[in-house]
């Protein structure tokens, strides 16, 4: 269960999935760019361009920490609504930065999903016994969606399931993760509450500054 456990965080980046009880090795995949309109059409082809992917660059043996990092910032990172999330996690906050400010938050949130997941991605093997259902029935409501999914492994009764929450601003991108009615969205939101409380919201932005 741990190892399941760790790809649904790592993929908020997570964020993988794909129609009917499906092996990733069903490859080579679809782009999204052509594949439906649909949350769950997307939601397929994301998982299954993200799995294809990494399946690849373990077969050509090369799962190191840099290539693993290398292939999130192009296959993972650009189906996230980086700029809807981060205005989630700082809540009341957001509508007071200056659309510089709102960059340096979101430059700083990629930078937490990368540094805290891409070491998970980069310590798995078994992506060809990874299997990942999407549920048709999503629910809609105007530009945003949730879409159900559960991920197993092949010979393992270990599986999850999982909601991807999405957002359309000209095409479906993910924008959070819910397991147990616990979000990744509600963890980054109270990290970054406690860190404001703590210092001010002008010391934090300096200090992630500084970082970069």
């Amino acid at each position: 269960m741990k190892f399941v456990l760790n790809i649904l965080k790592a993929f908020l980046i997570n964020f993988l999935f794909i129609g009917i009880i499906h092996a990733a090795t069903t490859c080579p995949s679809i782009s999204p760019q052509l594949a439906g309109d649909g949350p769950s059409e997307q939601v397929e082809a994301i998982i299954n361009d993200v799995v294809c992917a990494f399946i690849d660059l373990h077969n050509r043996n090369n799962g190191a920490l840099a290539s693993t990092i290398n292939l999130t910032k192009k296959k993972i990172i650009p189906y996230i609504d980086l700029e809807h999330s981060t205005e989630i996690a700082l809540g009341s906050h957001w509508g007071n930065l200056t659309p510089k400010q709102k960059k340096i938050f979101e430059r700083d949130m990629r930078n937490s999903l990368i540094n805290d997941y891409v070491g998970i991605l980069a310590e798995i093997k078994e992506w060809n016994y990874l299997n990942v259902s999407v549920n048709k029935n999503y629910s809609q409501n105007a530009n945003t969606a949730k879409v159900k999914i559960k991920v197993s492994l092949d010979n393992s009764n270990a599986n999850a399931s999982v909601t991807l929450k999405l957002i359309n601003k000209n095409r479906w991108k993910i924008y959070d993760l819910e397991y147990q009615s616990v979000s990744i969205l509600d963890i980054e939101k109270i990290g970054y509450d406690s860190k404001i409380k703590r210092q001010g919201i002008e010391k934090l932005i300096k200090k992630m500054l500084s970082k970069s």
